[in-house]
């Protein structure tokens, strides 16, 4: 169980969140244990880094359970989207990251971006 990352662990973290953003419009990126624990945050002004842990943490959770019931594998995204934007989770085991926009013409875009980068977050953190 990961409770806090190294200086080095968070500074690698923050430069593969930093590449992702460049690559697609999210308006906040998280990387949060399963648990719920912050790892590393950047978002817009207002947003609280608490609470999107703690919905990072229950959307994993609903997913996971989700995807056992129905027997799809493992879980890889959870795609949450309304009417003025979205949020994606990408699992990647141990770390979950939590993106979200306003921008609904780049869920798709995000989607893949989130995938390519999700193995570099993992050993980033390893």
């Amino acid at each position: 169980m990961i409770t806090d990352l190294t200086p080095e662990q968070k500074k690698a973290v923050i430069q593969i969140l930093k590449k992702i953003t460049k690559q697609c419009d999210l308006g906040a990126i998280a990387v949060v244990t399963s648990e719920g624990q912050e790892l590393a945050f950047f978002a817009e002004q207002g947003t609280d880094s608490v609470i999107m842990a703690a919905l990072a943490s229950a959307l994993n959770a609903a997913g996971m359970q989700t995807v056992t019931q129905l027997k799809y594998g493992e879980l890889d995204q959870v795609i949450i989207k309304g009417k003025e934007g979205f949020v994606i989770l990408q699992n990647t085991g141990e770390v979950i990251t939590l993106a979200a926009s306003r921008e609904i013409y780049s869920l798709a875009l995000s989607m893949q971006v989130l995938a390519r980068y999700a193995s570099d977050i993992k050993n980033a953190i390893a």
